[in-house]
C-alpha cells in the first residue's frame, strides 16, 4: 500500500537552511498516517492529527551535547506537546562523532528537563533510526549517542519514583516501582532479549556489557535505564 502525505499549512511558514519557523497565529497540521520531515527529522503521527502551532521554530546543530552524542541536535523553540507516532532521525556518517551505527540510541529532552533514550529500529543502509512513541510529552530536543554513554536519563512521570538495582549487577535486576512496569531488556544492538512484567529480572545467563532496560507503566509512561552487566 503506498503511503500519502496530507499537510495542511495555515497563515505563514518560513523555512530556509537548516532552519524552520512557524509565525503566531501559523500552524502546521499533519494527518494521522501522513508524515512531515523537517530537515531530516521526520513526524508521523498514529492516531490523530498532529499539530505543530506557532510561534515556534526547529534548528539544527552541529555540536554533540556532549562526549559519546552525535553531531546534530534538533531543537524546538517552544516544547512540543503530547505526540503519538513515529519519528524518525536521520544523519550523515561524518556526524557520527566516532560512534558506532550499531550502538546508537536515540536521544528525546522531555517535559521532565531530562534526557530519555529509547532503543530505535536502526536502518544503517540509509542512516536513520525510527521509534513508535506511544506518549511523548513535551519535547524540546532529539539528539542520537553511544549506548554505552547515553546521556543522563529520566523517567517521564513525576507522579511514580521508578528505580532499578543493583546497578551494576551480575545475577539480578529489582524494579521499585509503585506500579506495574513492562520491562523489556535490550542489547546495544537494539535486539530485545528479556520482557516481563515481573519487578525481578533474572539476567545471569547474559555476557557481561551495556544493556537498556525500558519500563513502562499502563499509561504509557517510559522509563530507560543503562544497565552494566558485570
Amino acid at each position: 500500500m503506498k503511503s500519502f502525505i496530507f499537510i495542511f499549512l495555515t497563515g505563514t511558514l518560513m523555512s530556509f537552511g537548516q532552519s524552520l519557523t512557524v509565525e503566531s497565529g501559523s500552524s502546521i497540521n499533519i494527518n494521522s498516517n501522513s508524515s512531515i520531515s523537517i530537515d531530516g527529522l521526520a513526524f508521523a503521527p498514529t492516531s490523530a492529527e498532529y499539530t505543530i502551532t506557532g510561534p515556534n521554530s526547529i534548528t539544527r546543530s552541529g555540536t554533540a551535547i556532549q562526549e559519546g552524542s552525535i553531531e546534530r541536535v534538533y531543537e524546538f523553540a517552544t516544547a512540543l506537546p503530547d505526540y503519538t507516532g513515529v519519528l524518525t532521525f536521520s544523519y550523515l556518517d561524518n556526524e557520527l562523532n566516532s560512534v558506532p551505527e550499531t550502538n546508537l540510541v536515540l536521544e528525546v529532552f522531555d517535559a521532565n528537563n531530562g534526557w530519555t533514550s529509547v532503543v530505535p529500529d536502526r536502518d544503517n543502509d540509509n542512516n536513520t533510526l525510527s521509534y513508535n512513541f506511544t506518549a511523548l510529552s513535551g519535547v524540546s530536543k532529539i539528539t542520537a549517542s553511544n549506548a554505552s554513554t547515553t546521556l543522563t536519563v529520566t523517567t517521564e512521570t513525576l507522579n511514580d519514583v521508578v528505580s532499578v538495582y543493583p546497578n551494576p549487577t551480575t545475577d539480578r535486576l529489582y524494579i521499585v516501582s509503585k506500579t506495574t512496569q513492562n520491562a523489556s531488556l535490550f542489547n546495544i544492538a537494539g535486539q530485545k532479549l528479556l520482557e516481563t512484567n515481573s519487578k525481578e529480572l533474572d539476567v545471569m545467563q547474559l555476557p557481561s556489557g551495556v544493556y537498556l532496560l525500558n519500563l513502562q507503566n499502563s499509561q504509557n509512561q517510559i522509563s530507560t535505564f543503562k544497565i552494566i552487566k558485570k
